[in-house]
């Protein structure tokens, strides 16, 4: 988002920069909740507002991309050095990364319900407010979705806290919390616009509502409720997506990771995605974000400076079973960097094709940036909430569970391998239902990687702990020496890891609320 607003408990700081696809407004000074709202563009800045916590370094800012969504069997935090983090499953509730993004996500909860407690102050076009109370209500819930699956029961709050002193409240049972969720995305699917009227996808549109409608529902039809009967609605929902007819997808996969970092929109493929902007070197303004950096190849010159702080697996590596897939190639990196490079683009070496545990990720590529100042630590790349080859492969997964493995599943499936240039699946690989939801497994990883999907979909299918030892065995017993330290985290995995422990700072002043089993 290119506009930033802060919403603290007493007074709503409306902090200003600039909004090439929504708004361009000029700055506010301070104001109070009864001074504001009082017409429809008070109320569409208070929207942007809650747009921008989703690049709060707590969320997808870093933190949900980053340091809470791997390790997985995709990729290991590739440092030799001990470290106290959630990436390698070792951190408790007094770590920092874990409190910023509870902080961060009930900080745009709660300035979603203070625009939702004045959504009728205005005169306004009705219309339009009930696009803005859509939104609201949807990202509200989508705050909560990240809350819940990573969280567990968290307290469900729908009025907006005013006072400091308002810390005392208990956890609200997750199949509670999932009823908001679904109750609030299903209203705001009916208020808000098309993605083809707004001709971008930084906004809420209403086959993102449908898509990610499609993706809690898959989650309620696992681990932990396992209520099946959400699977025909997830079903429903991924379906309404694809006969839309208003989403394809792009032809040219690794387009549209180049497509994020180049500020270029690509509807048809991306339903939704958080917005960035700049690196903070031309304009300070615009700070940029942080986490394709943390994901590219590891390279020393200013000019493409990357961190590869994860590396992709060896177990990743061979889920490609086509030597023709595409993907491979684009998001496990064949080359690296020299030590000492001269920045150039072409100064790379080739991986041996049987060095498959060294390896960088590669799906967003600081070479794709096309500024001519580049920051080591920030840039432009915007980051894929929802993707239509994730849909197509919802449908398929809902499909099959509802259905079995049915010509429709297959097609949805094969629609996504076509694109990736790997041969299709035909019933001779997939003849029952156990069959065909094992290759949704693989075939999500395979599709998308490293779009902070991974973790999430382990633990609803129930096999993340069996997943992650099974990785934990394949470094220790097959990689080099110099890289079996990427086993840590693997080893670190217990059944407490299913959940992130509530932050020592809530425990401490919210007497009502109790930790999560084994921190």
């Amino acid at each position: 988002m290119k506009i930033q607003y802060l919403f603290p408990l007493l007074i709503i700081m409306l902090t200003v920069t600039s909004c090439e696809k929504y708004l361009d407004v000029a700055p506010k000074d301070f104001t109070t909740p009864e001074t504001y709202f009082l017409s429809a563009g008070d109320l569409d800045k208070a929207l942007t507002g809650i747009y921008s916590q989703l690049n709060n370094r707590g969320v997808y800012g870093r933190n949900l991309v980053f340091d809470l969504a791997f390790g997985s069997d995709e990729a290991f935090y590739k440092r030799s050095a001990a470290k106290i983090d959630p990436i390698v499953y070792n951190a408790d509730g007094s770590n920092n990364t874990i409190t910023t993004t509870w902080s961060s996500l009930y900080t745009g909860i709660n300035s979603a319900n203070l625009l939702l407690a004045n959504i009728n102050k205005p005169v306004m076009d009705e219309t339009l407010r009930g696009r803005i109370k859509g939104e609201a209500l949807f990202l509200r819930a989508f705050f909560y979705f990240q809350l819940v699956h990573n969280w567990g029961d968290v307290p469900l709050i729908l009025t907006p806290t005013l006072s400091g002193l308002e810390v005392d409240h208990a956890r609200t049972p997750q199949k509670e919390v999932y009823a908001q969720i679904l109750g609030d995305m299903i209203t705001a699917e009916g208020l808000v616009g098309n993605i083809k009227d707004y001709g971008f996808s930084g906004r809420v549109s209403k086959t993102a509502v449908q898509g990610i409608l499609a993706r809690v529902c898959l989650k309620m039809a696992g681990a932990p409720l396992n209520d099946v009967s959400k699977f025909e609605e997830a079903r429903k929902w991924s379906e309404m997506v694809i006969k839309s007819g208003v989403h394809k997808l792009n032809p040219d996969y690794a387009q549209i990771f180049i497509n994020h970092t180049q500020d270029k929109y690509d509807i048809n493929e991306n339903l939704w995605e958080v917005e960035v902007v700049g690196n903070g070197l031309s304009n300070p303004i615009y700070p940029g974000g942080g986490f394709a950096k943390k994901l590219s190849v590891r390279n020393t010159s200013p000019q493409l400076y990357g961190y590869a702080e994860v590396g992709a697996t060896a177990v990743l590596y061979r889920k490609y079973d086509d030597a023709h897939d595409v993907r491979k190639n684009r998001n496990i990196a064949t080359y690296y960097f020299p030590v000492i490079t001269s920045g150039n683009l072409a100064d790379t070496l080739a991986f041996l094709p049987t060095d498959i545990y060294a390896r960088d990720t590669g799906k967003w590529r600081i070479q794709d940036e096309i500024a001519v100042q580049r920051n080591p630590d920030f840039g432009p790349t915007n980051f894929p909430l929802l993707r239509y080859a994730d849909v197509l492969l919802m449908y398929a997964e809902a499909e099959n569970e509802v259905n079995g493995p049915t010509k429709l599943a297959f097609d949805a499936l094969n629609e996504v391998r076509t694109r990736a240039k790997a041969r299709n699946f035909t019933a001779v690989d997939a003849p029952n239902k156990d069959k065909f939801r094992a290759i949704i497994q693989d075939e999500r990883s395979r599709e998308l990687c490293y779009e902070a999907l991974r973790k999430f979909d382990l633990i609803r299918w129930g096999i993340f702990i069996n997943v992650m030892k099974d990785v934990e065995n394949d470094i220790l017993n097959n990689a080099p020496t110099n890289l079996q330290y990427g086993a840590t985290g693997y080893t670190n995995v217990k059944a407490r890891n299913l959940l992130l422990p509530i932050p020592t700072l809530e425990l401490s002043l919210n007497s009502l609320m109790r930790q999560n089993p084994g921190y």
